[in-house]
């Protein structure tokens, strides 16, 4: 999630994120009125110091890659073959990652905490700053948003993490241990909804990007479903549901077009929370660049796409599974996004399924990409996904009720798949494997497919039947050695 920095505060942003690092040392002259103190005091500072909270939050370039690459390459959906790429994404393939994988030191973790610190010294420091009202209550809802974001997404990866609620180090060691399951679910639910009391209803937030009542709604419905707490799923869906302004677009492949972007098109209320990217560097998504097939020039299934000289198409190959792309029904058209053959440089049509697990999903591309630089957005958190968190929260406390089918139906209707009956989902768990397939035809490419079969139990279920050989506390990644060797209150994850 990308908010782009207004370019007056690059200085005042840049001077502030070399004070508050307690990692980097810039050669740079004293000047007074960007020290703490003083910097800190003003609208200016403080706005420039939420912004780089705000740009923390990215995961950069080739983040945006790994975030859906390994959620998917450690799956029944993605594969990576050649190159650099693969070399990287082989040990999560196998099963076989470790402490030491840059991944997870640097997109799971550091970045994540950078942001962490970003919003506590706004945090600490806004309370005597002299500044409006209205502005340090937005100011602290957004980051208290952001804090709580951050810990969510860490925990889809390695469960609960140190608690550092403040940049104060007097207050909290450097040295800082785990909290309990407990205390870590309890502060960022909280966060959160204390937060969405002064955030601004979505549709009358003016900066795409900032932080809104959807954003803490939605992002407290993803923390609970990986907590399964049904009951708080339900609630928290519903107040999403109540704001009376998302909605699906009504073309499943549009929904993702540059073109469609909320910032360009606000008549897509679909996205909630998304990772925003602009097609130049260091703010592009490169994920397309390792999906195009050799020679790629363009294909029937994708004719908005105009391949254009000086695209970048990686040696490395980004697929999808045979096995999935199976299991859509014919007429699904959320199947149309990937492709099975293409037209090459040469003029010819090139079938892909000449090599098993080789067809491409083009989900995300840029008419306009330059180089390695697309802007095409990835979204995060989506409405669609609202709709069939409820729906599985529901079969969970009750099983199958026609609530929950008609959530379920909401999704499917727009995809122009057949809807379910009350009487064709079943049981409980037929209903439950239902969603589960639902979701991966809705969400492949978008890195959700990890936390749901975890979330099914089905994730090293899956792997073993591909033939890798796996371990219970797979399901969460190890903490970072570095971290590790770094704090004494932090012992690595038993098996790690």
């Amino acid at each position: 999630m990308k908010f782009k920095i207004i370019k007056p505060l690059k200085l005042i942003m840049l001077t502030l994120l070399a004070l508050v690092s307690c990692e980097q040392e810039l050669d740079l002259p004293p000047v007074d009125e960007f020290a703490p103190e003083n910097a800190l005091q003003n609208k200016e500072g403080l706005e420039a110091l939420l912004f780089s909270a705000y740009n923390a939050n990215r995961l950069g370039p080739a983040g945006f890659a790994n975030e859906i690459l390994i959620n998917e390459v450690t799956t029944d959906i993605g594969l990576v073959r050649i190159g650099g790429v693969e070399r990287a994404m082989k040990p999560y393939i196998d099963f076989n990652w470790g402490p030491f994988s840059p991944e997870i030191q640097g997109m799971m973790w550091q970045g994540r905490y950078v942001a962490i610190r970003n919003a506590n010294t706004l945090l600490d420091n806004i309370g005597q700053s002299d500044v409006e009202e209205d502005f340090k209550r937005m100011a602290i809802a957004e980051a208290r948003y952001i804090r709580a974001f951050e810990y969510a997404y860490m925990y889809k990866y390695f469960g609960p993490v140190p608690l550092r609620t403040t940049s104060d180090l007097t207050v909290q060691p450097k040295d800082l241990g785990l909290p309990t399951e407990e205390e870590f679910r309890t502060f960022v639910e909280t966060e959160l909804k204390e937060a969405a009391i002064d955030l601004v209803h979505p549709a009358a937030q003016p900066q795409v990007g900032r932080a809104t009542k959807g954003h803490a709604y939605a992002t407290l419905t993803k923390f609970f479903m990986n907590t399964k707490q049904w009951a708080k799923v339900v609630e928290a869906t519903e107040l999403l549901m109540d704001l009376g302004y998302y909605e699906l677009f009504p073309n499943y492949r549009a929904t993702f077009f540059v073109e469609n972007e909320p910032q360009n098109n606000p008549a897509n209320k679909e996205i909630i929370v998304t990772w925003s990217m602009v097609n130049e560097f260091p703010y592009q998504n490169t994920y397309q660049n390792g999906v195009f097939p050799p020679g790629f020039r363009r294909s029937d299934n994708i004719p908005e796409f105009e391949w254009v000289a000086g695209m970048a198409n990686w040696a490395t190959q980004f697929s999808v599974r045979d096995d999935f792309l199976d299991s859509f029904e014919p007429n699904d058209s959320r199947k149309t996004t990937i492709i099975e053959d293409y037209v090459n440089a040469a003029g010819d049509l090139v079938n892909l399924g000449t090599i098993p697990d080789n067809s491409r999903s083009f989900k995300y591309f840029d008419n306009n990409q330059m180089g390695n630089n697309s802007g095409a957005d990835q979204p995060y958190i989506r409405y669609a996904d609202i709709l069939l968190c409820r729906a599985e929260a529901l079969n969970e406390l009750n099983g199958p009720t026609q609530e929950a089918v008609n959530l379920v139906n909401e999704v499917r209707n727009r995809a122009g798949v057949d809807p379910y009956t009350l009487a064709d989902v079943g049981s409980m768990d037929s209903f439950r494997d239902l969603i589960l397939d639902e979701r991966g035809w809705e969400f492949f490419s978008e890195g959700k497919r990890r936390e749901d079969l975890i979330r099914h139990g089905k994730f090293l279920e899956f792997a073993q039947q591909r033939g890798i050989n796996t371990q219970q506390y797979q399901v969460y990644f190890p903490y970072p050695q570095v971290e590790v060797d770094a704090n004494s209150n932090l012992e690595q994850r038993e098996g790690y």
